[in-house]
């Protein structure tokens, strides 16, 4: 099995003190028998984050498309995620709160999701998909075609300004969801329940898929509580990762962070390597930093 981590590490500090407290004997014992491979990414402002750029490769794409991807969509059409968000307007600028913190039921994520249908009507070729109460996905045939947006994996939790969209399509479509949820009856109910108006919307990871498939098991579980700043369940997760899937023997495994994704593999090794690996103990901290 070839098994895929992202957001395995993160830059912050807060994030790497929670790491290093971390028992994770199964990822070390990976990590001493799999040998470094392929390498995917640039730096941490990159509009797509590693794991998107690593499944592109993998499943033979020039560009991500994990919109496409999400709704196992074939390349008829082009898709991308739609998430809603609060805006968190402050001295110092607008904040992209995590999505996990709007608390959104499902049943209020489909009376938004038929909100929006006004902005991007059936009758006019979109079609919708509700994934799950926090992504919802829009696909078109030629709408969305050189439409290019950071995905929400790299906003939630950030200031907005570095990620705003440059195109002026994908700007409008923002402004116009704002300006009808603004006020709204359903945004009212939530504020007086005490929970956060949905007051914006994010347009991302756009794309179309190729068909093919990549043999390769995503397991996203850490991706949601870093999102969502919160490290003690992100540190859970890594737990039940080093219990579960580490614990099998992997054909490869590819370790995600906010600069890199690195690929580590199963490769035949000389009889010297392998006594050299016998009694190397691998550094686990330094090569999830370097991710």
């Amino acid at each position: 099995m070839h098994l895929m981590i992202p957001h395995a590490s993160a830059l912050d500090d807060a994030a790497r003190h929670a790491f290093s407290s971390l028992a994770l004997p199964n990822l070390a014992a990976q990590l001493a028998r799999l040998s470094p491979a392929d390498t995917w990414g640039s730096d941490e402002y990159a509009p797509q984050p590693p794991h998107h750029l690593a499944l592109a490769a993998l499943r033979g794409q020039a560009e991500p498309s994990a919109a496409a991807w999400a709704v196992d969509a074939g390349p008829e059409l082009s898709w991308a995620l739609m998430t809603p968000l609060h805006l968190a307007v402050g001295t110092d600028g607008v904040d992209v709160l995590p999505p996990g913190a709007l608390q959104l039921s499902e049943s209020d994520a489909a009376r938004f999701l038929a909100l929006l249908k006004e902005l991007w009507p059936e009758g006019e070729g979109w079609q919708w998909r509700l994934l799950d109460a926090q992504r919802w996905a829009i696909g078109h045939a030629t709408a969305l075609e050189g439409l290019s947006a950071a995905s929400i994996e790299r906003a939630a939790g950030r200031p907005i300004e570095p990620w705003l969209p440059q195109s002026r399509v994908l700007r409008r479509w923002q402004n116009e969801a704002q300006m009808l949820m603004h006020e709204h009856p359903l945004n009212v109910e939530r504020e007086s329940r005490g929970q956060h108006a949905i007051n914006s919307i994010w347009i991302g990871d756009i794309g179309r898929s190729n068909g093919q498939q990549s043999e390769v098991t995503v397991d996203a579980r850490l991706t949601e509580p870093l999102m969502n700043g919160d490290l003690a369940a992100w540190a859970e997760a890594w737990q039940r990762l080093d219990g579960g899937p580490l614990a099998q023997e992997l054909r490869s495994l590819t370790l995600c962070g906010e600069r890199f994704a690195r690929r580590f593999t199963a490769q035949p090794l000389s009889f010297v390597e392998k006594i050299k690996r016998r009694f190397q103990t691998p550094d686990v901290a330094a090569v999830m930093e370097a991710l």
